[in-house]
């Protein structure tokens, strides 16, 4: 997955659940945030979801408008 899905499942996933990830967590959750053909057919899907301390909203807000503008230069 991009940077940019990867960043925007950690908003996704912090605006649903309060919990702050960092993109690495991002990447996987943004299969299911996008339900992927990867996963279309499954019947369950197990994602291990964890924290960072290398986090915090600022951070993941600048990430987001990083992103947002180099997609936009493209």
């Amino acid at each position: 997955v991009s940077d940019s899905d990867a960043v925007g499942a950690c908003v996704n996933f912090a605006n649903d659940h309060r919990f702050l990830v960092e993109p690495a967590c991002g990447a996987a959750l943004s299969v299911a945030y996008k339900n992927l053909p990867v996963i279309e057919k499954a019947k369950s899907v197990v994602i291990v979801v964890c924290g960072g301390i290398g986090i915090n909203l600022d951070i993941l807000k600048e990430w987001q408008e990083m992103l947002s503008e180099s997609s936009l230069e493209r």
